[in-house]
């Protein structure tokens, strides 16, 4: 066995063309590298192996040109992260790999294979191995097992074939300290961050970064899939959090920060301390984060403020008490109508992320949710349709509740996959428009964006996109 660092590594996300992640939307998509990746291959370097990364999602590359650059490294391992959304590119750009380089190993991790490994690895042959939950650990060891010629039965969390069979491993705890990752390696993406684009309706000022510095979602929505990391949260430090948001700023120039954790506010205390921070550094960036309703309070909205906070995204889904109460959201709309107006008293932007389509989804529930996002003094608002993911608890009961395509090829949060008994998929895709139309046709919706171009004549090119697309998706 020779010098692990002589062992190359390629990290990838699969080419999926942004017609296919964001439908009539495509123009307002996103081109942000997958974070995930970057952690990986930061964690691959520290244990001695060198890797790679090609962000062929991110930069619109085709199957072709991907495994060109692939065929360029000449790699022993390919890993390929994958959702559901993008499961069969993943398994398209496997059998590439397979042709190219019948002895590269394929290894697949994401929250798709996490959720359904043995179906996933059935269906995909050209899926040499599996990671399963959270990564980093699990494939330093699992490349170091096979280069070392050792058992496979030993490397926990992973999915492996043997005499034709699928066979899983028990499953890896969590890194209880996550301050001992190494920062995400975004010095293997050439150009960054000015390659990547932010959603146009996202940011106010460029260059913009995401950032997730948290792992682990402690609530039980019915419709998300915790599977990857977890119910328990675990979290960057403030004092890591600090650190890594100023190389950023120094290094590369940022000037935003896009905080991309599913409850950023889950620890009041650590993002007072956050703010506290940015405020010392003076680095005066803006920044924006996703926040559950029953979290927010003036104290810390008035400080998220003064440390350059512009926007909250909240997900409120529906406007129906009973749907809320059903999926298991632990909400009541009354605390999202009083954080959305703290929020929007305090001067920073609301946002809010709706589905249509759930469970016992009628006429009347869906016009509830209409009126409640027009009530509210929300800036923005996403809708989609509600997709049962493998993972989810909802997956393995959707079809109690309507008509339900378990066809992972559909569940982009734009297809139909679900359809409750008293409605049909064209009311569906019907009032999804009708939605958009009607919150975003206003004068006082229509200002705030005119304002946002004003403040930052730079953002004009991805408005004037996001208003195309918004026309494509809503008329």
């Amino acid at each position: 066995m020779g010098s692990r660092s002589e062992v190359k590594v390629v990290l990838l996300t699969p080419p999926v063309s942004f017609r296919r992640r964001y439908g009539p939307l495509a123009g307002a998509g996103s081109s942000m590298p997958a974070l995930g990746l970057l952690y990986l291959a930061a964690f691959l370097r520290k244990e001695g192996f060198t890797p790679y990364v090609v962000e062929a999602s991110a930069l619109g590359l085709s199957v072709e040109e991907t495994l060109k650059a692939i065929e360029e490294i000449s790699p022993r391992y390919v890993g390929i992260t994958s959702t559901t959304l993008t499961i069969f590119q993943a398994g398209k750009l496997a059998e590439g790999i397979k042709a190219l380089s019948p002895d590269v190993k394929v290894i697949v991790g994401g929250p798709h294979m996490t959720a359904v490994p043995e179906e996933t690895m059935e269906r995909f042959r050209a899926f040499d191995l599996g990671v399963l939950g959270e990564g980093e650990r699990t494939l330093a060891e699992l490349i170091g097992t096979l280069e070392g010629g050792g058992s496979l039965e030993d490397v926990e969390g992973i999915a492996f074939r043997e005499g034709g069979r699928i066979r899983t491993t028990h499953p890896r705890k969590f890194i209880e300290n996550l301050d001992l990752c190494p920062f995400p390696a975004w010095d293997l993406l050439p150009d960054f961050p000015r390659a990547y684009r932010p959603p146009p309706f996202k940011v106010m000022r460029l260059p913009a970064v995401s950032l997730v510095t948290s792992r682990g979602c402690p609530y039980r929505c019915t419709f998300c899939d915790t599977s990857v990391f977890g119910r328990r949260t675990r979290a960057h430090s403030a004092d890591y959090v600090l650190e890594m948001v100023g190389e950023l700023h120094r290094r590369y120039g940022v000037r935003e920060v896009i905080f991309e954790d599913d409850t950023f506010l889950v620890s009041k205390e650590r993002v007072l301390r956050i703010c506290e921070g940015l405020l010392r550094n003076g680095m005066k960036l803006s920044w924006s984060c996703n926040s559950r309703a029953d979290l927010v309070d003036r104290e810390v909205l008035r400080e998220m403020k003064r440390a350059g906070c512009w926007r909250i995204s909240f997900g409120i889904e529906s406007g129906d008490q009973r749907i809320l109460d059903e999926e298991m959201k632990g909400l009541k709309l009354e605390q999202v109508e009083r954080a959305v107006r703290l929020t929007a008293d305090a001067g920073i932007s609301a946002k809010g992320f709706f589905m249509v389509g759930h469970p016992g989804e009628t006429r009347d529930t869906l016009k509830k949710t209409l009126e409640f996002a027009k009530k509210l003094p929300l800036s923005d608002i996403t809708v989609t349709a509600l997709t049962p993911l493998p993972g989810s608890k909802l997956h393995e009961v959707a079809h109690r509740y309507g008509r339900f395509e378990d066809d992972w090829a559909k569940m982009n949060l734009l297809d139909v996959v679900f359809v409750p008994w008293d409605l049909t998929e064209g009311k569906i895709v019907r009032f999804r428009k009708r939605m958009l139309r009607e919150f975003y046709l206003r004068p006082r919706v229509i200002g705030s964006y005119l304002r946002r171009v004003l403040r930052n004549v730079r953002l004009l090119p991805g408005v004037l996109r996001g208003f195309v697309a918004f026309l494509k998706a809503a008329l």
